[in-house]
């Protein structure tokens, strides 16, 4: 009796826990995260390997390609997987701490490829626009430094709001079977991340995109 009121009690659980979802679109909807979980993972992890390994990969273009990479890692394991369990599941089970330490590492990591692609789309246009002066400054070491404050601006912009949030206001309002950040309910904070984190790097990068092509179609008609 025991064990069969164990059973149906398990059942009961795990129908309730995927309550909203049925059986094939659990199927499909893991599968394909797992699929492109691991795709984002190995083919990241290759990069790095190949970036170890072999030195004449040791450019300052694949410093910031290899900073892309770890970001990237990062969404690929934590992100993609936590947030289809948590969609599946239909609820966080994980508790209030390693909710906020899972969203702060999504957001850090999310921006730093934002950031990292600003950082590359600046190192292209110098490279085209001022070459002879650029290319002396485009040295590993400064490659390491606009890599630093790519992670750095990305880490202030979202960590400390989504970790100290609650503090700040005095109270947790993000009920505790849900994971999201607190601050979002605030519209002024919500716009001012996301003109910082989002639209300002690609606004920049547009432009700067839009210049080296007229700087390479002028120099394609100069020849």
């Amino acid at each position: 009796m025991e064990v069969n009121s164990t059973i149906v009690n398990s059942t009961s659980v795990n129908h309730k826990q995927l309550e909203g979802h049925s059986l094939w679109e659990v199927i499909t909807i893991a599968s394909v995260t797992a699929i492109v979980s691991l795709i984002t993972i190995v083919g990241n992890i290759l990069v790095m390997i190949s970036f170890k390994v072999n030195s004449q990969l040791k450019t300052v273009n694949n410093y910031y390609l290899l900073s892309l990479a770890c970001a990237d890692l990062i969404i690929g394991i934590f992100s993609m997987n936590l947030y289809t369990s948590y969609i599946l599941i239909g609820h966080w089970s994980l508790g209030s701490l390693a909710c906020d330490l899972w969203l702060a590492l999504d957001y850090v990591a999310s921006n730093a490829s934002v950031m990292n692609l600003l950082v590359i789309s600046f190192d292209r246009y110098f490279s085209i626009t001022r070459p002879l002066t650029y290319r002396a400054k485009r040295t590993p070491k400064r490659a390491g430094i606009m890599i630093g404050l790519a992670w750095l601006i990305s880490f202030i912009l979202w960590a400390p709001p989504i970790l100290c949030w609650q503090y700040f206001v005095g109270e947790r309002t993000v009920p505790s079977e849900e994971c999201q950040i607190q601050f979002l309910y605030e519209p002024i904070i919500t716009f001012g991340t996301a003109i910082a984190a989002f639209y300002i790097p690609v606004s920049v990068m547009t432009i700067l995109y839009c210049r080296i092509y007229k700087e390479t179609e002028k120099r394609t008609k100069d020849l």
